[in-house]
């Protein structure tokens, strides 16, 4: 198989009625999860630390790893490890690309910088040892779940890769489609390309959020990893076959990862709000005392922690957090446990944390 003969920016192609139906339906829908988003119960921005967990939990299920949400939810009170380690790096990589974008735009420097924070102090191997740089071999894409020669796609040359990498940069500061329609083009270009040597899928779709942001000017508030890993076959099918009708496919798969995300979100926050108001109400009752109003909130917003947690956040004395953490384990609201790999006994917010992590959404 020869290596892919990659097309500069902007592509040459047409939008069809139903492609342009799609788009409307995603701006539509991008929309109405923003008026949900900021009419949340408790401070929005929880609610997209949470989407951002299950979002990295996702982007790791679709490069196959073996990890769950629960793991994901943890991560700040697990043992040390690789995967903390690329789980740490994928939110600094996260802010630290937002920055970098909003104070000069895109360039190939930026891109180097984002891969090095990504793969900052992960376990070194060959290909870890040139993060921060674009490859300098050739590689190949293998087909999911099997090895050795089941050989998919085979990246452009490395030769090649500063001059699409400096033509991508230069379509992503001034596209001449509208936002969905470059993020997906750049996506899709982006993970042709394969410009670095590991972690070019999670990069790729870290990529969505920061250039989202750039875009709308403001803080990122999409994370689509999940609807892309409900249709993950169809999501590699189109990566690894060439011809022009395959991106038209793709720009359509991706409008609909965004309608279905949106929704999906939307969903989460009607049953969030929900919990929220009824859950407060009942700890007025069963709880009692001016404590619950400044308690509840923290742990409607952490879902899973740790007395200090809610002691620091709070400014409270730890003796009258331990008294209602307490009542609400025994009235079965927090389960109360050291899981095996962390390091502390953390609460976890039955009601809340079932509706992101256990819940058929």
């Amino acid at each position: 198989m020869e290596p892919y003969k990659a097309k500069k920016l902007p592509f040459d192609y047409e939008l069809d009625s139903s492609t342009l139906k799609l788009l409307c339906d995603a701006k539509e829908a991008y929309g109405e999860y923003k008026g949900f988003l900021k009419s949340m119960s408790y401070d929005y921005k929880s609610f997209l630390e949470s989407a951002f967990i299950i979002d990295t939990f996702y982007s790791f299920k679709i490069d196959n790893a073996k990890i769950t949400k629960d793991d994901m939810f943890l991560m700040q009170y697990k043992n040390k490890s690789n995967t903390v380690i690329q789980f740490n790096n994928i939110k600094l990589a996260l802010l630290s690309g937002i920055s970098l974008a909003n104070k000069n735009g895109f360039s190939l420097d930026v891109y180097n910088k984002i891969n090095k924070v990504l793969l900052n102090n992960c376990k070194k191997d060959n290909t870890t040892k040139g993060s921060g740089h674009l490859r300098k071999t050739q590689t190949y894409i293998l087909k999911p779940g099997l090895a050795g020669s089941s050989v998919s796609f085979v990246p452009p040359v490395h030769t090649e890769l500063n001059s699409y990498m400096k033509n991508l940069t230069e379509y992503m500061n001034n596209p001449s489609e509208m936002d969905f329609i470059s993020l997906a083009i750049t996506h899709y270009q982006y993970e042709k390309l394969h410009p670095y040597l590991t972690g070019n899928g999670k990069m790729g779709r870290l990529m969505l959020p920061i250039q989202l942001s750039f875009y709308k000017k403001e803080p990122p508030i999409l994370f689509i990893s999940e609807s892309i890993d409900n249709l993950k076959n169809t999501y590699f099918t189109l990566l690894s076959d060439e011809g022009d009708e395959k991106l038209s496919k793709f720009i359509k798969f991706f409008l609909e990862c965004i309608i279905s995300q949106c929704s999906i979100n939307i969903k989460r926050i009607k049953k969030i709000n929900k919990i929220y108001t009824k859950d407060l109400e009942d700890f007025k009752i069963t709880i009692g005392g001016s404590t619950i109003y400044k308690v509840y909130p923290v742990i409607a917003k952490r879902i899973v922690f740790t007395t200090n947690d809610i002691v620091e956040e709070c400014k409270l004395h730890i003796n009258s957090v331990n008294k209602v953490l307490n009542k609400l384990v025994e009235q079965g609201y927090l389960i109360k446990e050291k899981k095996k790999g962390t390091t502390r006994v953390t609460f976890t917010y039955k009601n809340m944390y079932d509706i992101l992590v256990n819940a058929s959404n």
